[in-house]
């Protein structure tokens, strides 16, 4: 096996672009500078220690606060209070009660970043650009939690961006040669209890090309036993596990390449396993590679590249449809653009004015790319009159599945009063 790759052919003219991993158990950082590399902070100087624990540790008695490796010696010690799980206790919301003192969960994780993103400013001396988070699963309610904690932070980036694992997979993958991810891709992740399998999927029949991740999981035996025998039955059982759950995912389609990423993984348990990969794909193994593919991802979003432009992502969170109305423009019907697929739903956002007459029915024409076919979804603005009026609209996603489209009626001004009338509608993508 070899180290993950990852090179970035683009000169950032000296300025930063920070790719964040938040994972449950550790988080990685990775960032660009103007050499063009992409490059991962170690935790510890001059070494390769990628994986930072995702800990916090209160020092018992004293107001003074340790993170990752530290934090983990200072508790094993016995010398202070651990605090795991940041991101989902954050997610709760329920104060964390230390020492007797409630704290909230936003700050403890705001504390956490705080203290990780003080190593890139010893790694780098060169503006902040931006910042990507990206965690196993990414919804509404992720993003608000870790705006609200890096909000606190007031970190000098002119952006801040969100991605889950799955879309890191994706922009780590097209800044790699072609034959790595167009010939067949898996990934296995391998952190807790299971193993999970992220299969990249590329419709070369479309254009632009669709790229979607099949995912699964698979659960593993737990190797965790101390007495000897048994251990070694156990790291025996997980080998032959992995083997078969390889096997299944490989064969079952095209694969040129593998990627295993995971604190899991280990040399102390794959022989048949990795006999069996290295005899017959190209196969990379390292920790870093979520946190690289959110760097590439910001790179992606804030700089014009051509790397991916005749692709598009549609992950379980993207819109998979586009979205807009025929209006009419100096008296021809035109097709006005409103939400464009592969945007993630919940980033999902449009509002604009424009004039109606003569009817009182909107017309929205959703256009999929998934197979799920093209429709026009009507409007009925019941009691509108039909009269000339401006009208406000806003279209938004409440889920990947379900399009919000709501009209304001505005009035036109002195000619004709707003009737302060509001249409909600939500239309079914799929």
């Amino acid at each position: 096996m070899i180290k993950l790759p990852g090179v970035l052919t683009s000169n950032s003219n000296n300025k930063i672009y920070v790719g964040f991993n938040l994972g449950e158990r550790f988080c990685q950082i990775s960032y660009c500078t103007n050499d063009g590399r992409v490059d991962t902070i170690s935790a510890i100087a001059g070494g390769e220690e990628y994986n930072i624990p995702t800990v916090l540790c209160k020092r018992e008695g004293v107001n003074q606060w340790f993170y990752g490796r530290e934090a983990v010696k200072y508790a094993a010690e016995n010398d202070g209070v651990l605090i795991d799980n940041l991101l989902g206790k954050a997610l709760d919301g329920e104060p964390v009660l230390i020492e007797g003192v409630n704290y909230q969960p936003i700050s403890l994780l705001s504390l956490f970043i705080k203290r990780c993103m003080s190593l890139v400013q010893a790694a780098s001396n060169d503006k902040l650009q931006g910042v990507l988070f990206t965690a196993d699963y990414m919804d509404y309610d992720h993003m608000e939690i870790l705006r609200e904690a890096v909000g606190a932070l007031k970190l000098k980036a002119e952006k801040i961006y969100f991605q889950s694992h799955m879309e890191s997979f994706y922009h780590y993958m097209i800044h790699q040669p072609n034959e790595l991810w167009q010939a067949g891709c898996i990934l296995f992740e391998y952190e807790t209890d299971e193993i999970k399998v992220y299969r990249m999927v590329s419709n070369l029949h479309t254009d632009p090309v669709v790229v979607y991740i099949e995912d699964s999981a698979f659960p593993m035996p737990d190797g965790s036993r101390t007495n000897e025998p048994d251990m070694e039955y156990e790291l025996l059982q997980m080998d032959k596990t992995f083997t078969n759950i390889a096997r299944d995912a490989c064969e079952t389609e095209k694969t040129y390449s593998v990627f295993l990423i995971g604190s899991s993984f280990s040399d102390n348990w794959m022989k048949e396993s990795k006999k069996y990969l290295c005899g017959k794909y190209r196969v990379f193994q390292g920790s870093n590679l979520y946190s690289k593919g959110a760097c590439f991802g910001l790179i992606d979003r804030m700089l014009d590249l051509q790397v991916g432009k005749d692709n598009i992502f549609l992950g379980n969170d993207k819109l998979t449809a586009n979205i807009g109305m025929n209006i009419l423009r100096q008296g021809d019907l035109k097709y006005f653009a409103l939400l464009d697929a592969g945007v993630n739903w919940f980033d999902a956002d449009a509002a604009f004015d424009f004039y109606i007459q003569d009817t009182n029915v909107i017309e929205v024409r959703v256009c999929s790319l998934i197979g799920g076919g093209d429709f026009t979804a009507s409007i009925s603005l019941d009691e509108f009159s039909g009269k000339l009026s401006r009208m406000h609209a806003h279209l938004y996603l409440e889920n990947v599945k379900s399009l919000v489209v709501e009209i304001e009626d505005l009035g036109l001004g002195e000619f004709r009063a707003s009737s302060n009338k509001v249409w909600r509608e939500s239309i079914a993508l799929y």
